[in-house]
């Protein structure tokens, strides 16, 4: 009698393992596609170009980025910088810029191209070259901001990609607010 209750509890113990694994399987599964359909509507709402698959080298990213666009390089900015033809557009956020930025940038978020736009084209009117720029391989603030310009009738926005990190790197001068 002793062996037969010993069994059933074994039978028991392996029935309610199996059920808790079983269990355990389904709600891991169900986080899992919760947590994928999170990403999907956040890239949605949020409209970030993030490719599903492949696209991710840095060539790759700056080109979808760029799309229609004309890029400027760290030596031609640096020309019109020293012409003093630059007029460095920042896209970043105002933290980043009061703690540095291009001399003489002028901070503008896409969302408020169109509040500058006026500014803008009175400085582009009388010669001066729009450079938009922000930090990173891929931010895609300046280009944003270069295509709302655009669309606003300031034509002629070069981006320079990952501008504040490559400017500083060649040890050309940069800006704090006082």
């Amino acid at each position: 009698m002793r062996q037969g209750l010993i069994a059933r509890e074994e039978k028991g113990s392996s029935r309610s393992t199996g059920a808790r694994f079983t269990r355990a399987l389904i709600q891991a599964t169900g986080l899992l596609l919760v947590g994928i359909a999170l990403g999907v509507l956040s890239k949605e709402i949020r409209g970030l170009d993030i490719p599903w698959s492949g696209g991710w080298s840095e060539k790759e990213v700056v080109a979808r980025h760029l799309e229609g666009l004309e890029e400027i390089s760290v030596e031609e900015a640096w020309r019109a910088y020293q012409s003093g033809q630059a007029l460095f557009l920042d896209a970043r956020d105002p933290g980043s810029f009061s703690m540095g930025h291009l001399p003489g940038a002028l901070n503008v978020s896409p969302a408020e191209a169109e509040g500058a736009s006026e500014e803008i084209l009175v400085l582009v009117q009388a010669g001066m070259i729009p450079i938009a720029y922000c930090d990173g391989v891929d931010c895609p603030l300046s280009s944003e901001l270069a295509r709302g310009l655009g669309e606003r009738g300031i034509e002629g926005v070069k981006v320079l990609v990952n501008g504040w990190s490559r400017w500083r790197e060649r040890g050309y001068p940069v800006e704090s607010a006082k």
